[in-house]
């Protein structure tokens, strides 16, 4: 107990307690109660008297492996209502203890706990500190001469005399029953997105924590990666973020996207968490489709499955933390349904951006790593005479100028006579970056008429180099769209469109396209025992995984002069480096942490050094 209300309680409780004597039969009584699981709870003492009562002490023990206590008080009860206007409470390590005054200030209006059955005088609060799989109850009982200093017994005071167990006092214990919680549950909720090549839309995953508060939560969700593109993973609107997430770390992979999560991870350690719920949103996947489809075909419908050691590097579990446990709640898949749209109107011209990195990892990138990006037309009715492309770029993008190619194109078959692409990759005037493509197939004397074919399949048009910068930012879409009213690097503002029969048509559709920046595993070659320096001692490491078995992090980094395999030439080549002015190891060398250039068999790091 406080010292300073100690002295007050004490003071107060001399003058109201002038002598003991028995009284009628009155009692105090700790209700019955049950929780769930790890469900935090609150249980009423209740007195009843024949007289009004002045004051009240309680001293009540509990098991302290089973129950943690939270809080005495009297907020809620008959008395708050009647007003208190001394209250101290006690949490200690196997009990607790309330000491109440009803009249202690002036003007002493001698406010009292009337005559009655049942009045609650105090809620305990308390949170089951054990899971169990079967119902078990512990009880909570009056205890006197043990708790505090000095020892409090349990008592009322009646016309300034103290009544306690001796008196005739009786104490009434009560119990807790705890019963196992229902199933926890990860359930992701059903969702629809056109499939117009540009709409992008959320699902949302949903949590059902009936064993406790949640302090964190693994949330790892599975896709088809031929039909979904999983575009970004977000906390925004979520209770995650309302209750004040401090750690989280997401990751969006080609066939499925990770989610980690801790409430409270810094210092005051305030203790949020996601109380418990049913179907409580605990995050977004905003997914777009892959492909157009167009009625009358059907709707695709994507499962969206969370799914255990299948998603991530290493493969993450779906897992809650309650109470400082791992718990593995059910898993319930969802969908994303991608929505048929109309098909286009009478000049229906489609341009598709796309953009490919290599054959694996379609949209999906490193920092530094440049792919093509590709524009494609198709039209099944119309001769298109020309066209210009305006395009859109996010500015951690960048658009390898010179680099615009019509090799393996329809307009290198057909012929086009005026060719003309400009790059705007300076963003520092507020806009993004600027892509503007100009071609028209007969331009010059004798006008053969040339035009790009109807047809029905996408047909290239040409390709240009983009490179993802350093600067963008892992797990999110770099947009590159289509848009209207840019002048690159002149003044001229143009927009998109294409000419048939000599009419300019801006009503067609046009499908952009997005870059996904992934992390990428870095490290420093020789570094065999990944202590960030390449030394004798990873000579050592790279021939004790080889003969003995020792575990390493990074093959690659062992890998000293990078053919693929690790045996005794690595040592060999690593200690030549280092004492008799052999070569180099390899890229990316033994000073600083890089990817590697090199392709071959041996398995990804696991270390946690990424290019993001």
């Amino acid at each position: 107990m406080n010292t300073c209300f100690r002295q007050v309680f004490v003071a107060v409780w001399t003058v109201l307690i002038l002598t003991h004597s028995v009284q009628a039969q009155q009692s105090l009584t700790i209700t019955d109660t049950t929780t769930q699981g790890l469900a935090p709870f609150s249980t009423t003492v209740e007195l009843t008297s024949d007289a009004g009562t002045q004051g009240y002490v309680l001293a009540v023990g509990f098991d302290n492996t089973l129950l943690n206590p939270t809080a005495a008080t009297v907020e809620g009860t008959d008395v708050a209502s009647i007003g208190a206007e001394l209250v101290v409470a006690e949490i200690l390590s196997e009990g607790l203890t309330l000491g109440v005054v009803l009249d202690t200030e002036t003007p002493f209006e001698g406010q009292e706990i009337p005559a009655g059955v049942g009045t609650s005088v105090a809620l305990l609060s308390f949170t089951p500190t054990t899971l169990s799989s079967t119902s078990f109850t512990t009880q909570l009982q009056f205890q006197d001469g043990v708790f505090n200093s000095p020892p409090l017994d349990n008592i009322i005071v009646q016309a300034g005399l103290s009544v306690d167990a001796t008196d005739g006092l009786i104490l009434i214990d009560g119990t807790v029953t705890i019963s196992p919680p229902p199933p926890d549950q990860l359930r992701v909720e059903d969702g629809t997105v056109l499939a117009d090549g540009q709409s992008s839309s959320e699902t949302r995953i949903l949590l059902s924590n009936s064993s406790g508060p949640a302090q964190g939560f693994v949330v790892a969700v599975a896709h088809g990666p031929d039909q979904l593109t999983l575009q970004e993973i977000s906390l925004e609107g979520t209770i995650t973020q309302s209750v004040g997430v401090e750690f989280e770390v997401m990751n969006l992979y080609s066939d499925g996207g990770t989610v980690g999560v801790v409430l409270d991870f810094t210092p005051p350690f305030d203790g949020q968490v996601i109380p418990q719920g049913i179907d409580q949103h605990i995050a977004s996947y905003r997914y777009s489709c892959n492909e157009i489809i167009y009625l009358p075909e059907s709707d695709l419908v994507t499962a969206l499955t969370p799914i255990n050691g299948f998603i991530g590097t290493p493969p993450l579990d779906n897992v809650i933390v309650v109470g400082g446990l791992s718990l593995f709640p059910s898993l319930e898949a969802g969908s994303m349904t991608c929505i048929a749209i109309n098909p286009p109107p009478v000049h229906n011209t489609v341009m598709t951006a796309k953009v490919e990195f290599d054959l694996d990892s379609g949209n999906y990138a490193f920092h530094g790593q440049t792919g093509t990006l590709s524009f494609c037309y198709s039209d099944p009715d119309n001769e298109i005479q020309g066209m210009t492309i305006t395009v859109c770029y996010d500015c951690d993008l960048t658009l390898e100028e010179g680099t615009f190619t019509l090799e393996g194109s329809i307009v290198e078959m057909v012929g086009a006579e005026y060719i003309n692409h400009q790059v705007d990759d300076d963003c520092s005037d507020g806009e993004t970056g600027e892509l503007i493509l100009a071609i028209l197939l007969d331009a010059l004397p004798p006008f053969e008429g040339q035009t790009l074919p109807p047809t029905s399949e996408e047909l290239l048009v040409g390709s240009i180099q983009i490179t993802v910068d350093e600067t963008a930012e892992c797990d999110l879409a770099q947009e590159i769209n289509f848009c209207d009213d840019i002048n690159g690097n002149g003044s001229v503002f143009l927009y998109n469109n294409v000419v048939i029969d000599y009419l300019s048509v801006q009503d067609f559709q046009r499908n952009g396209t997005s870059v996904v920046v992934v992390p990428q595993e870095i490290f420093q070659r020789g570094d065999c025992n990944s202590d960030d320096k390449v030394d004798l001692a990873d000579a050592a490491t790279t021939i004790a995984t080889q003969f003995s078995g020792l575990p390493i992090l990074c093959s690659d980094a062992c890998d000293s002069n990078d053919d693929g395999v690790i045996n005794l030439a690595d040592a060999v080549y690593g200690m030549n480096w280092l004492f008799k002015f052999g070569p180099t190891p390899p890229e990316p060398g033994p000073f600083d942490n890089g990817p590697d250039p090199t392709e071959d068999q041996l398995p990804v790091c696991d270390s946690d050094d990424t290019g993001c």
